[in-house]
C-alpha cells in the first residue's frame, strides 16, 4: 500500500464536519416548520420531506465516514449519489420561492404562515406575515446548497485518494493475509496443547 500523507485526511475530517453541520441545520430548520404544519392539521409539503429524509442520509453518512481511515475513502461513490440527492433537494426547494425569496406566494400561504402560526389569526391571504421565517427559509436555501457542494468536493477527494495512495492489488493482499490470520490457529496455542498434553501422558504412565 502507498504511503498515505496527512493533508487529505484533515481535508475530509473538515469537509465530513461541515458536511455533518450543514445537515443537522437543514433537518432542524425542517423538523420546525413540519411540527408548526402538523398543529395545523394540513398536509406537509413533499418537498419538505424528502429534503428531510436526505439530511437524515447525509447526518448518518457524515458520521459513519468521518474518521480519515484509508478505506473510508472507497466509500466516495456514495458521496456523489449524496450530492446528487442535495442537489435536486436545493432545487426543489428553490422553485418553490424562485429568487423572489421571501415575497413569492408560497412564502407568503405555506412558510411564513404556519411558521408565525397566522392560521390562528385568519385564513390565507387575509393576515400580514411580516417576514415570519424568512431567515430561517433562506437558511435552509443556503446549507442545502453548501451540503451537495460539499459531498461534491468529498466524492472528487476520495477520487484522488483512490487514484494516487490506493492499489487494489495491495489491498486485496491485505485482506487475504488477515483473513489468514484470522483462520490460521495460533503456533502459541499448538504449543501451550501439546504441552499439556505431554503432561498428561507423563501423569498417565506415572
Amino acid at each position: 500500500m502507498a504511503e498515505s500523507g496527512v493533508a487529505h485526511k484533515v481535508i475530509s475530517v473538515i469537509l465530513r464536519l461541515s458536511e455533518l453541520a450543514s445537515a443537522i441545520i437543514v433537518l432542524g430548520i425542517l423538523s420546525r416548520i413540519t411540527y408548526l404544519v402538523g398543529l395545523a392539521e394540513v398536509s406537509v409539503d413533499g418537498r419538505i420531506i424528502y429534503t428531510i429524509v436526505v439530511a437524515c442520509l447525509g447526518i448518518m453518512y457524515s458520521i459513519f465516514f468521518c474518521p480519515p481511515f484509508r478505506s473510508m475513502f472507497l466509500g466516495f461513490p456514495f458521496d456523489f449519489l449524496l450530492f446528487v440527492m442535495w442537489l435536486v433537494a436545493y432545487c426543489l426547494l428553490q422553485t418553490k420561492t424562485g429568487s423572489s425569496s421571501c415575497s413569492a406566494r408560497w412564502y407568503y400561504d405555506y412558510w411564513g404562515y404556519y411558521w408565525g402560526r397566522f392560521y390562528k389569526v385568519g385564513p390565507i391571504g387575509t393576515v400580514s406575515i411580516n417576514g415570519a421565517g424568512c431567515s430561517s427559509w433562506r437558511t435552509v436555501l443556503a446549507f442545502s446548497f453548501i451540503a451537495w457542494f460539499l459531498h461534491l468536493l468529498s466524492g472528487i477527494l476520495g477520487v484522488y485518494v483512490f487514484r494516487t495512495y490506493v492499489k487494489l492489488d495491495e489491498t486485496k493482499r491485505d485482506i487475504k493475509n488477515h483473513a489468514e490470520k484470522l483462520t490460521k490457529p495460533d503456533p502459541r496455542a499448538n504449543s501451550y496443547n501439546r504441552n499439556i498434553q505431554q503432561q498428561n501422558s507423563e501423569t498417565t504412565s506415572v
